[in-house]
C-alpha cells in the first residue's frame, strides 16, 4: 500500500521519535516536511525554508500528537530559523544544553565541532565536520546527553557543500519578538528575492569576503529596503579597505531600521576608528536609549580612545569632549 506523503512524515516522525514540521498550500497539498525542535510554552524551531509558500503548517510532536501553527512569533533570517507559536498544550521538549560541546547530533549522523568564532556583524558561528554526506536541510542540534544545543545551517559555496552550527543562546535571544501570521510573513517574504543575501551569508561565514561584498552589493539591489543586507554589506567593504562605504553603508542600515542596535554599535566603531568622536558618542547615547548591553561594548571602546561621555541626568552633564 502506497502512503501519501503526509502519511509518510507521520511514519517517519513515529519510527524515528522525532518533532516534524508540516506545510501545505492553499489546496491542502503537503509543500515541505522539516525537522523541527519543541520548546517550553508551546514554541517550537523550525527551519524557515519550508515556510515559503505555506498557507498552513502543522507540527507532529516525537508521540505523534499534531499541533497547528498558530502564528510566528520570531525569526533569524540569517540561520535559517523560525520560532512557531502552537498552543501552550504542546510538550515542552528536550531541555538546552548549557554549551554545544565538540561533538553534536545532527539529524542523521553525528558531527565534530570545528572552528568557532565570530563570522563579522552574525555573531558566533561554529564550523562543523560531518565525516562524510551532509545533511541538507537545516534542523536542531543535540549534545551527546539529548539536549538541544544549537540549529544547523548548510551553505552551499562555490559549488561546495559546507556545514555549520548555530548556537543556541542566539535563537533565545530572538525569542518572541514577532506575532504575524503564515500569510503576513509570505507576503513580506520572497525565496527568490532573497537568494543572493543567503549566498552572502555562506561567503562571510568562511570569511572570503569578496564573495561576501559581491553578493552582499547584489543583495542590497535586489532588497533595497533589508536593513540587515545593508549592515553585512558594510561589514564586508570594510573588510576589502572601502571605509567610506563602509560607513555609508551602516547609516543605511540605520536608516531602514533605527532599532537595530548591532548597526548602531558597528557605526560607533567605525566611526571611533575613523576619528569622528562626537558622532561615535551620539552613537554611544542612541544605544544607552536603545540597548544598554550594547551600549557597554561600544563605551569600552569610546574609554580606549580617551573619548570622555558626560551622561545624561549629571549635574554639569550636558555635553561630551574628546581628548
Amino acid at each position: 500500500m502506497k502512503l501519501s506523503l503526509c502519511a509518510a512524515a507521520l511514519f517517519v516522525c513515529a519510527l524515528h521519535a522525532e518533532t516534524v514540521l508540516l506545510t501545505h498550500d492553499a489546496q491542502g497539498s503537503l509543500l515541505k516536511t522539516g525537522h523541527a525542535a519543541l520548546r517550553k510554552g508551546g514554541y517550537v524551531l523550525a527551519p524557515r525554508e519550508a515556510l515559503f509558500g505555506a498557507a498552513s503548517a502543522q507540527v507532529i510532536d516525537d508521540k505523534g500528537a499534531m499541533h497547528a501553527v498558530l502564528w510566528i512569533s520570531a525569526e533569524d533570517a540569517e540561520a535559517g530559523v523560525v520560532e512557531l507559536f502552537v498552543g501552550a498544550q504542546a510538550p515542552a521538549g528536550p531541555d538546552a544544553a548549557s554549551a554545544m560541546g565538540a561533538r553534536v547530533q545532527m539529524t542523521d549522523h553525528q558531527a565534530k565541532v570545528l572552528k568557532t568564532r565570530e563570522a563579522g556583524g552574525f555573531g558566533v558561528i561554529s564550523r562543523l565536520d560531518c565525516g562524510g554526506p551532509k545533511d541538507s536541510a537545516s534542523g536542531p542540534l543535540y549534545d551527546e546527553h539529548g539536549l538541544l544545543a544549537g540549529w544547523h545551517v548548510t551553505r552551499t559555496i562555490d559549488g561546495q557543500v559546507l556545514a555549520f552550527a548555530v548556537p543556541l543562546a542566539r535563537l533565545d535571544a530572538i525569542r518572541q519578538t514577532l506575532h504575524i501570521s503564515l500569510a503576513e510573513w509570505n507576503a513580506k517574504n520572497e525565496r527568490a528575492r532573497e537568494s543572493n543575501y543567503q549566498r552572502a551569508l555562506g561567503h562571510l561565514f568562511i570569511e572570503d569576503f569578496d564573495g561576501a561584498l559581491y553578493y552582499f552589493r547584489k543583495a542590497t539591489e535586489a532588497e533595497p529596503l533589508n536593513a540587515r543586507a545593508w549592515y553585512h554589506r558594510a561589514f564586508a567593504e570594510g573588510k576589502n579597505g572601502h571605509g567610506a562605504a563602509k560607513t555609508a553603508c551602516y547609516r543605511k542600515a540605520i536608516e531602514l531600521d533605527p532599532s537595530f542596535p548591532p548597526a548602531h554599535y558597528y557605526l560607533g566603531f567605525s566611526l571611533i576608528m575613523s576619528g569622528d568622536q562626537k558622532g561615535a558618542v551620539k552613537e554611544y547615547e542612541t544605544l544607552r536609549e536603545l540597548d544598554p548591553a550594547w551600549a557597554v561594548r561600544l563605551k569600552l571602546f569610546l574609554d580606549a580612545a580617551h573619548v570622555d561621555v558626560l551622561e545624561k541626568g549629571r549635574p554639569g552633564a550636558d555635553s561630551h569632549v574628546g581628548h
